[in-house]
């Protein structure tokens, strides 16, 4: 097996990852957003499920730009297709 297609192959694994991790993102977002409901009573806001979810998106934007950044490598180490 080539180089050239081992590296592909690891590429389209990472890009699995990053489309997964970005879903995951977007989901978690949108749950903050209606824990953080403006228009209800401060009081009624769960902090430890906020908390949780806080640091939860935070790793997973930290993941999902370290992967960004392999794919970016691995494509220029591919060079053009």
């Amino acid at each position: 097996m080539s180089e050239h297609l081992i590296w592909l192959g690891q590429k389209q694994e990472k890009d699995l990852a990053a489309r997964q991790l970005n879903l995951s993102i977007i989901g978690l977002r949108d749950s903050l957003r209606i824990l953080l409901n403006p228009h209800i009573d401060p009081v009624e806001i769960d902090p430890v499920l906020v908390q949780h979810q806080s640091f939860e998106l935070a790793d997973k934007v930290v993941r999902y730009k370290e992967l960004k950044a392999e794919i970016k490598n691995i494509d220029r180490s591919l060079g053009p297709i």
